[in-house]
């Protein structure tokens, strides 16, 4: 404990080493998620015990969103930002220690309650299930979950540790730590594979051995995810101590805050329960699989290059909120979002073109058939449909988060869920799992569009051209990219083994370099539109100074991708919010608040 100033969390790397340093992290943690789960399907299948085993897994997650996430941890690093940019250091302390030692308690009750729950839980997922084995699968589903209850509050430890590890400016280790999680689940996978090689429901419903050694294994991946956090913690110089005092006024404001997010987190599982609940019903079996497969694939790029930048983007927002910069905000969300939407746009009609050969590539192997796969391949060309505006939607979530507002962000979940629910029951008997996966795109793209509405209004705009312009480079370059990849992919008619391999790598060499090279062409011609004599050689009222769309950063000539992100840091683009009257970015660097963090 200080009676100093409050720290704020450093900034010496800036927004570009946070955001390679994690989007590094997440990359690797991304790669060994589907080796992963290419070891779940190979040693699984996709149907009846793999069906077990996902419900039965899913669940610890929807739990903790709902505990940690829903009640504190979405409000953590926008309030613990708060308190360390704007109070003494005894005081910021004192409050963040207050909310660890509740949370601690919250998670330990909770973790409890699971436990008696499990059996009421794994009935209510497979309640619309008429299928003849569905006794066999709700008894290795419940037995797997009791194994699995003590992911509840080792997640919810993993939560509570990384918001605090954000607030010190601090991203690697959380970005990294889920790489074991997923090597100590593959090498189980292959241990249960030794013992119960031709696995099904049957098989395993009274081999208590077989039982115990996939939930348990899979718990302790989790279990040793969450403590290899410690040591960076150790590090982080948190002045943090036992403090019980649920009425703290820092635990009022979260509570505060966290009654709406508990309420859009709670819709959010509602309406996955729903969804699953759906596709456990649908038949042939395997539809539950082959969901979550797709939707595992669906958030690589989510994953990498969306979380990643909204996460260092969220603190930094958090800070220029609390100290009422609001064009220092503004330029700081658009730069996110574009940024974002660069990579994104991109990597969905990649997706949603390559969708099949990438998924037999990947897990047509072992227990899993080429048509086994096709669900799963299917699923995700759905999914992919939505890629952008579900990236969208959570970016606007996060900014909302950063304003404290989460009654907005409450509503906007519903309409979104309420949307992802109807469109769900109706699709999914004509499409089946294909259905379910539309439905999601459907839903996070409408509700994306009215969001971007809400904060658009709420903050003067998102930033015009400096946006509009790079995002329609990205879409003219994207049409190249897909006319590329569809050429190269139409070049070989192989699906599987090193053949496919071939075909799909030399797809994707295409597609890279068709979109990069495609991007830089168009940049060049937006620079060459922007010079001096391409441009009005006086400006309204006859001075020589730029049009309001000639002076928005959009119009700056085009950088390397390290230089973008740095766009409001350094080089203070300039905004016109009126022909005569300029925008200086200047004061940005003179905040005493936090740099660029992350959230999650």
């Amino acid at each position: 404990m200080t009676d100093q100033a409050a720290t704020p969390p450093q900034r010496e790397k800036g927004l570009v080493g946070s955001t390679v340093g994690m989007a590094v992290g997440t990359t690797v943690s991304r790669i060994t998620g589907v080796g992963r789960i290419v070891a779940l399907t190979y040693v699984l299948g996709t149907a009846g015990l793999a069906d077990a085993y996902n419900l039965a897994n899913t669940t610890p997650n929807i739990i903790t969103d709902i505990v940690i996430g829903g009640v504190l941890s979405a409000t953590f690093v926008p309030v613990f930002v708060d308190r360390l940019s704007t109070r003494r250091g005894d005081e910021a302390w004192e409050a963040i220690s207050a909310v660890t030692t509740v949370t601690i308690a919250i998670l330990t009750a909770a973790t409890v309650a699971f436990w008696f729950l499990t059996p009421a839980i794994i009935h209510l997922y497979t309640a619309t299930n008429h299928n003849p084995d569905r006794v066999s699968q709700q008894q290795v589903a419940i037995s797997l979950l009791r194994w699995f209850v003590p992911q509840l509050a080792a997640y919810g430890l993993i939560g509570l540790f990384t918001a605090l590890l954000n607030t010190r400016g601090k991203f690697a280790a959380p970005a990294f730590v889920p790489i074991v999680n997923n090597v100590v689940v593959i090498v189980i996978l292959l241990w249960f594979h030794a013992i119960v090689p031709h696995p099904s429901l049957a098989a395993v419903q009274h081999n208590e051995h077989a039982l115990v050694i996939l939930g348990l294994g899979t718990t302790l991946g989790v279990l040793f995810q969450a403590g290899l956090l410690l040591p960076s913690l150790a590090r982080s110089r948190l002045h943090l101590r036992f403090l019980w005092a649920p009425r703290h006024e820092a635990m009022r404001t979260i509570l505060r805050l966290a009654s709406w997010t508990f309420g859009f987190v709670l819709a959010n599982q509602v309406a996955l329960v729903v969804i699953l609940a759906l596709a456990d019903a649908v038949k042939p079996q395997g539809a539950v699989s082959a969901y979550t497969y797709a939707y595992t694939f669906f958030q690589l790029p989510y994953g990498v290059v969306a979380v990643s930048i909204m996460s260092v983007v969220t603190p930094s927002l958090s800070s220029r909120w609390a100290l009422g910069n609001i064009p220092a905000y503004r330029r700081r969300l658009a730069y996110g979002l574009r940024s974002m939407l660069a990579i994104i746009i991109p990597s969905a009609v990649g997706m949603l073109i390559l969708a099949r050969p990438l998924i037999d590539l990947v897990l047509a192997h072992g227990s899993t058939t080429v048509s086994d796969a096709s669900a799963t391949a299917a699923a995700l060309a759905m999914f992919a449909l939505g890629l952008p505006g579900f990236c969208i939607f959570l970016y606007m979530i996060r900014v909302l988060q950063s304003m404290q507002d989460t009654k907005t962000a409450f509503r906007l979940y519903l309409v979104e869920n309420a949307i992802n629910i109807a469109t769900g029951v109706v699709l999914v008997h004509p499409l089946g799992v294909r259905g379910l996966a539309l439905s999601l795109s459907i839903s996070y793209t409408l509700a994306a569009v009215v969001a971007v509405g809400v904060i658009s209004r709420r903050i003067g705009g998102l930033g015009g051209e400096a946006v509009a312009r790079p995002i329609k480079r990205v879409a003219g370059a994207t049409v190249v990219m897909a006319v590329a990849l569809v050429l190269a992919i139409s070049v070989s008619n192989a699906n599987h083994g090193v053949a496919l391999l071939g075909r799909v790598l030399l797809a994707l060499v295409i597609g890279t370099v068709a979109y990069f090279g495609a991007a830089a062409v168009l940049a060049a011609v937006d620079q060459r539109s922007d010079r001096p004599d391409h441009r009005p050689a006086a400006g309204p009222g006859g001075n020589d100074v730029p049009t309001p769309d000639q002076a928005s950063p959009g119009n700056l000539p085009p950088t390397a991708f390290h230089e973008r992100l740095h766009e409001g840091l350094e080089e203070a683009p300039v905004r016109l919010l009126r022909p005569v009257a300029v925008e200086s970015d200047h004061d940005e660097e003179e905040f005493h608040g936090p740099g660029p963090g992350s959230y999650r």
